[in-house]
């Protein structure tokens, strides 16, 4: 399984880090988990609804969400684009 991060996710990651030194841990912790078994309960892995119908979420800490999509054309790469309290989405 490959995990890509977007420029926008990684710059989103570091200004909430700065905020939230403990949220480093928990990122890697959250995606350790979702390579080892993307379905892993805690990680309440979803598929969006509406115009967000093509992109899933898992969750990282409480009310962050960690957005992506599955390109069809790839079977185990996982693009990570964007990081967003659940109201956001």
């Amino acid at each position: 399984m490959d995990i890509e991060l977007t420029d926008l996710f990684k710059k989103k990651a570091q200004k909430l880090i700065k905020k939230d030194p403990t949220l480093n841990s928990t990122l890697k912790k959250q995606f350790n988990l979702f390579k080892s078994n993307p379905l892993y309960p805690s990680l309440h892995l979803h598929k969006l609804q509406g115009k967000r119908s093509e992109q899933y979420a898992i969750k990282i800490k409480s009310d962050l969400r960690a957005l992506f999509i599955k390109p069809k054309e790839s079977k185990d790469t996982y693009i990570f684009f964007d990081l967003v309290t659940h109201d956001e989405y």
